[in-house]
């Protein structure tokens, strides 16, 4: 795709109508999809890959897999990380080895095939937008929460990349903090409001309280989706976990609603899909550290619709459009 115009998708219809491929590689999982006229028809789920050399051999498999015997007319990837959009290259990431890795550059040269790429949440903020949560705002804020942080602004149709390296909210400084991030720094938002911080308050809790409830509906390390599906049961103490989560998470959102003042939030990824056990908290926590609320009408803040599968229908909306408008 050298010497297209990459400023960005801007068509709020959905361009889903030939097979594109999907892929979202996140904290934990790869995830691909086929998208034909707007639905999901296929999809593959595997590990995450270690490192680049891994990931651009993982893409290749799974658009294999799921292309064969379709005419597929656009690829699209989504990656955890800092991912420079014109080039298409996976700058850096805490979940996958290796720097300056050109994805595009190599997916194009194997598979002879158009391809974009993208930070993961851009590409679920773009499924939001286009077929989801999102519909018909005119400044919608996506912030996915799940192994981290992450997040994108879609304002007038369009994703807003700053620079290049917009929305790594997670990482901006919520507290001194004693927790270490996975990018090194400590303080960052996501070491007191995402999944890891979630595990960590449930091993903490346990280790006080080691008859409680929780400690008898989980089996060994807690992790994150046990722990919810725990509270969406009405396991107390997995329920005042959440809300810890969520107060926090509500926090630092409230920052961004200053910054940005979105007309809608819509609050996604693997442990912000979960409901209003979580969102309850959520809105109460950001209404109460918002400024100006006397004056000022708190957005919507909504769950996504997509769900897992958000940041590979993403990818491939962002594919198909990215072909599309360069045609």
């Amino acid at each position: 795709m050298k010497g297209r115009n990459r400023s960005g998708s801007k068509s709020n219809e959905p361009a889903a109508l030939s097979p594109a491929i999907g892929v979202d590689i996140g904290g934990t999982k790869l995830l691909a999809v086929r998208l034909e006229s707007g639905q999901i028809t296929d999809e593959l789920k595997t590990t995450k890959p270690d490192n680049g050399a891994q990931m651009v051999d993982a893409i290749i498999a799974a658009y294999s897999r799921l292309a064969a015997g379709h005419n597929v007319a656009a690829l699209g990837v989504g990656v955890a990380g800092l991912v420079d959009f014109e080039t298409g290259t996976f700058v850096w990431g805490p979940h996958v080895d290796g720097v300056n890795i050109a994805v595009r550059d190599e997916l194009e040269a194997a598979l002879n095939h158009p391809v974009a790429v993208d930070n993961d949440a851009n590409t679920t903020a773009l499924a939001e937008h286009r077929a989801g949560a999102g519909q018909g705002s005119a400044a919608m804020l996506m912030v996915t929460l799940g192994t981290g942080i992450g997040g994108s602004m879609v304002i007038d149709g369009s994703l807003y990349r700053g620079r290049g390296f917009a929305g790594e909210f997670g990482h901006a400084r919520f507290a001194r903090g004693e927790y270490v991030c996975d990018c090194g720094q400590s303080g960052c938002w996501e070491t007191e409001a995402a999944g890891p911080a979630l595990e960590r308050l449930a091993r903490e809790l346990i280790l006080d309280d080691p008859n409680g409830s929780l400690a008898t509906v989980l089996e060994g390390q807690p992790n994150g989706p046990e722990i919810s599906e725990a509270a969406i049961a009405g396991d107390p103490q997995a329920i005042a976990l959440i809300s810890q989560v969520g107060r926090n998470f509500g926090h630092g959102l409230a920052s961004l609603i200053t910054m940005f003042d979105p007309d809608r939030v819509v609050v996604g990824g693997g442990l912000g899909s979960i409901g209003d056990v979580l969102l309850d908290p959520i809105r109460i926590s950001a209404n109460e550290a918002r400024y100006a609320a006397d004056y000022k009408e708190l957005p919507d803040i909504v769950g996504a619709q997509l769900g897992e599968h958000a940041g590979a229908v993403g990818a491939a909306l962002l594919g198909l459009e990215e072909t599309n408008g360069n045609e």
